[in-house]
């Protein structure tokens, strides 16, 4: 009975139920699903309701900030189009101007409202960091939301009659579901084939436009993003009937561009009246001054040649609002119009492009100065990545890959023509700095090493294995090499750290700058190279010895980059060791065009005529590009040569080869003389030249020539 009563008071403790919901109070919930359409629009209630933060402060919606966007969102509305398509640049105001229109179909034209995002953490960063502050800090639309605790979630905002859910590109978020609008942003990022892989369902758009049929015209998809997807061809020329198509791509929101009214945002010149669009081929600069200087003195010229400055830009863009330029759409016969003309182009799709240089949050100058440097890294490296997010992000524009031109492919006869005369273990002359790189294989370890002269100019100037245990390693005699069972193995490696190498004509030589080792292999070899690495940390060996991590792809945070693993082998505790972490695909488009280079200069990679020994100088013939990878060639077993000049490459630009601008004046560790910090005394080293090795030879490589 004690128990019982215990019981009881223990409900005491809860607080009290909340009081049912009164059939009033539901009806006025609902009532303002019965409300009239207000005959504003979308730009006139942003302007009215939305708050937006702009330079860590508060205030009104201004379509004077970002006026091309102000036709993009009002047509949303227009029950012409059953969709709306923005291809823009970043920093352009695309996600204030989707939000307004998200905002205006839960608190102006009510109706169910579904926002999709790139991944399900990128749609709750972009709710908490995006839209949770705009509807909170805009009073009129934080009144209409639910106050129970599931009204406002990650994936669902209630609103008085109206709802919205945001989510991610999976088949079951845009299936069975019955939308007024869908919103797609970053669409070119998202999942582009949802469904099972054996019957794909199709695009997020293809699929989003299913979900507004019961709409009628009401319904529409608004798609924005900037482009992602590559141009089919380099020589793409817009045809006279349709002067505002894009180019081609393989995919993505260029291709539902295309499909629409084709718009393009235009300026009317302050000098003369001519109207026409602001591009970044407008733009005059000085191609051979440095990138910041070039930018600082960019001006545009309109087609008359009338000179426009950059701080003009502003004020260009607000008298397009009153009808002093603004978007200029195709009819079906290549004229250019209004929106409203009723020549506009047959279509339900009203789409629109912006060229990066209208802007609002970029200038000129860091436009320009982005443009030189990414052209200077796939002049000099063949890296096209910087140059080709440099149309893709900052213009809005689909890019053509300048890998598409490196089609000459490296074959063994012609590495032989091109093979120089090389005094094998000796550097030439002018060197100015050493690299030794060092591939683990199964039974031993592959040696390149390369000597780098001012430019980035470079010579391979000795290449072997080294197949046999040190003495001191358990049982030495009668077995190979074994990285991945004996860390006692590893110390093979160790004298290469510090071994110098005569420079020709000098009375010094050069220890290496840096020896990079790779960290992968079969189960065993990174335990063994992170034991064997943390032991020559402890012996003084920081800065010049590097274990190496290649990623494939093109999507990373750089060509290199210096970091402890995320993680361990197989979901273990993450070694404490550091990687210098490689873009592998990005720095074989450099060796490629090193390799490639006909004449000597800057970037050049010299093979020595030594490597025609067996399957050594087949080795830098023995990938492919393969669409945006690189591959082992058909039949190949070996390609440790390629792969080591890229480490090469990579830890030269760690170390800082890009940065030096000026060669008559380097850093100490790249003096081409006795000062360079890695240069010794040959009188005081005996500096032994390497016994040649016998090279692995493997299958005769018959389409290379071997």
């Amino acid at each position: 009975m004690a128990a019982d009563v215990q019981g009881v008071r223990g409900f005491e403790r809860f607080p009290p139920l909340p009081p049912f919901t009164t059939a009033e109070e539901l009806l006025a919930d609902a009532l303002p699903m019965l409300d009239a359409t207000d005959a504003r629009t979308v730009t006139q209630f942003a302007e009215d309701v939305v708050k937006i933060q702009n330079g860590g402060l508060w205030g009104d919606y201004s379509s004077e900030v970002t006026p091309y966007t102000a036709e993009p969102a009002d047509i949303t509305q227009d029950r012409r189009f059953k969709a709306v398509v923005f291809v823009g640049p970043s920093q352009s105001g695309k996600t204030a101007f989707l939000i307004a229109v998200a905002l205006y179909g839960v608190a102006e034209d009510l109706g169910p409202v579904q926002v999709i995002h790139m991944t399900r953490p990128d749609a709750q960063a972009w709710v908490e960091d995006k839209l949770d502050p705009i509807i909170e800090n805009s009073p009129k639309i934080h009144a209409r939301l639910g106050k129970n605790r599931d009204d406002s979630t990650f994936s669902r905002k209630r609103f008085r009659g109206a709802k919205m859910a945001i989510g991610h590109p999976v088949a079951n978020q845009l299936s069975s579901r019955t939308q007024r609008m869908v919103l797609l942003t970053d669409a070119d990022h998202q999942k582009q084939k949802l469904g099972p892989a054996e019957a794909p369902e199709g695009t997020p758009y293809r699929l989003a436009r299913n979900r507004i049929r019961t709409y009628y015209s009401r319904g529409c998809v608004l798609v924005e993003s900037s482009p992602a997807f590559p141009r089919i061809s380099r020589d793409f020329k817009a045809p006279g009937d349709a002067p505002h198509m894009l180019p081609p791509t393989t995919g993505g929101i260029v291709q539902i561009y295309n499909e629409g009214t084709r718009g393009r945002f235009h300026w009317e010149c302050p000098s003369c009246g001519t109207i026409f669009e602001p591009t970044f081929e407008r733009l005059k600069f000085d191609r051979t001054k440095p990138p910041g200087a070039a930018g600082a003195e960019a001006y545009m010229a309109c087609p008359q040649g009338c000179v426009i400055e950059h701080k003009q830009k502003n004020l260009l863009n607000r008298r397009a609002l009153q009808g002093r330029g603004g978007w200029l759409h195709e009819t079906d016969t290549g004229e250019l119009v209004g929106i409203d003309d009723p020549r506009v182009r047959t279509t339900d799709v009203a789409s629109y492009q912006l060229n990066g240089v209208a802007a609002a949050f970029v200038s000129w100058a860091e436009l320009v100065a982005e443009y030189l440097s990414a052209l200077e890294d796939a002049e000099k490296l063949g890296d096209d990545t910087a140059l080709g997010a440099f149309y893709y992000t900052s213009l809005g524009l689909p890019y053509a890959p300048r890998r598409g031109t490196l089609e000459d492919e490296l074959t063994l006869e012609g590495l032989r023509e091109n093979a120089v005369p090389i005094a094998r273990g000796e550097a030439p002359s002018g060197t100015r700095f050493i690299t030794v790189s060092v591939d683990v294989q199964k039974t031993y370890f592959a040696v390149l090493v390369t000597a780098f002269g001012a430019q980035g100019e470079r010579w391979v100037i000795d290449r072997y294995d080294l197949t046999q245990p040190p003495s001191e390693a358990p049982r030495s005699e009668g077995r190979t090499l074994s990285p991945a069972t004996h860390v006692e193995d590893w110390k093979v490696l160790t004298p290469l750290i510090r071994k110098p190498y005569k420079v020709v004509g000098e009375g010094f030589g050069l220890e290496p700058l840096a020896m990079t080792v790779d960290y992968q292999g079969e189960g065993g070899v990174s335990d063994k190279a992170a034991e064997w690495w943390r032991g020559r940390m402890r012996n003084g060996d920081k800065g010049r010895l590097y274990l190496t991590r290649g990623h494939g792809g093109r999507r990373l945070v750089g060509r290199t980059w210096y970091a402890a693993p995320e993680r361990g082998s197989k979901g273990k505790k993450a070694k404490s060791v550091m990687l210098l972490n490689i873009a592998t695909d990005r720095l074989k488009d450099t060796v490629f065009a090193a390799i490639n280079r006909t004449d000597p200069g800057p970037g050049k990679l010299h093979l020595g005529d030594f490597l025609d020994n067996g399957a050594w100088l087949a080795e830098f013939a023995a990938e492919e590009k393969v669409g945006e990878v690189w591959k082992k060639k058909p039949g190949v077993t070996r390609n440790e040569g390629f792969d080591l000049s890229v480490q090469a490459q990579a830890v030269a630009e760690h170390k800082g080869l890009r940065q030096i601008d000026d060669w008559s004046n380097p850093p100490d560790w790249a003096r081409a003389d006795v000062g360079n910090a890695r240069s010794v005394d040959l009188a005081q080293a005996a500096i032994e030249k390497p016994t040649p090795a016998t090279p692995r030879r493997g299958k005769t490589i018959k389409y290379l020539g071997g």
